[in-house]
């Protein structure tokens, strides 16, 4: 049986825990910081080199305007033979427009690790990683899926848009509404995070309000309501009325793994 539940990260997930950048990354303890913004993006597994089940995940990251220190969550979405969750922070520097760092981590009790790099193009981050133990296969009992041994990971500010996602927030409910014409979508994973706790914790497992995930039919949602052929992943937490919140959506194509779009948008809470 396959262990994955591809974008269910807001849910169970493996986070990598990514060191590197020497000690002054360990002191970035929030993103609070002149000269620092919070990113949000998704990794994906190169399906030439882990044909078997390719998947994506989400990343979260408090990246300087210039050279400094970084730190970032990667959210990867492997289920896991055992369940449970494992939570790591990404640690690096920026130099010039060239970011890099090692990760590390557990995946239901093995080891893993490598090496990451990017660059800012003016628009976004985007890069390589790779792990030293090339491809990995976990297998425990009828349970099994591999961790690929390379693949690529984009980042980008906060109210980007890739692709003409086009999400719209209006209304006291609120909506929330966005562009599902986007050519070869088949479904979306929606979102909502606490901005504040984003800043604070530079996190996503954390900071979470709401998560569903649905058909390319669909493409409006009142807030907290599932509609038919939606699935919800994280359940519907209270907004506060006048505080900052960031929707994300990830427009996928063949399989969930295959990320043609990806938009977020700040909106405050009616």
């Amino acid at each position: 049986m396959k262990a994955r539940n591809l974008l269910l990260s807001s849910i169970v997930a493996v986070l990598f825990s990514c060191g590197g950048g020497g000690d002054s990354a360990e002191e970035l303890s929030d993103c609070n910081q002149t000269g620092y913004d919070i990113y949000l993006g998704y990794y994906l597994e190169d399906p030439s080199t882990n044909p078997e089940d390719p998947t994506s995940g989400f990343l979260i990251a408090c990246i300087p305007s210039s050279n400094g220190p970084f730190k970032s969550q990667f959210l990867f979405s492997y289920y896991g033979c055992a369940g449970g969750i494992d939570i790591g922070n990404v640690e690096g520097n920026r130099i010039g427009n060239s970011i890099s760092g090692n990760w590390n981590g557990s995946v239901d009790g093995i080891s893993i690790g490598g090496n990451f790099t990017g660059n800012w193009d003016g628009a976004k981050f985007s890069g390589t990683w790779n792990n030293s133990g090339g491809k990995v296969h976990v297998e425990i009992g009828a349970c099994s899926y591999f961790v690929a041994p390379n693949g690529e990971w984009v980042l980008y500010a906060l109210n980007s848009d890739e692709n003409g996602v086009n999400i719209q927030v209006t209304g006291s409910s609120p909506n929330i509404s966005w562009d599902n014409s986007i050519a070869g979508v088949n479904g979306f994973f929606i979102s909502v995070y606490d901005k504040i706790c984003m800043y604070n914790k530079i996190s996503l497992s954390e900071c979470t309000v709401w998560s569903v995930t649905c058909p390319s039919s669909v493409n409006t949602l009142i807030y907290g309501n599932v509609p038919l052929g939606c699935s919800e992943n994280y359940p519907d937490q209270s907004l506060t009325s006048g505080k900052d919140y960031v929707i994300s959506i990830t427009a996928y194509g063949s399989s969930q793994s295959d990320v043609i779009a990806f938009a977020s948008k700040v909106f405050t809470a009616p």
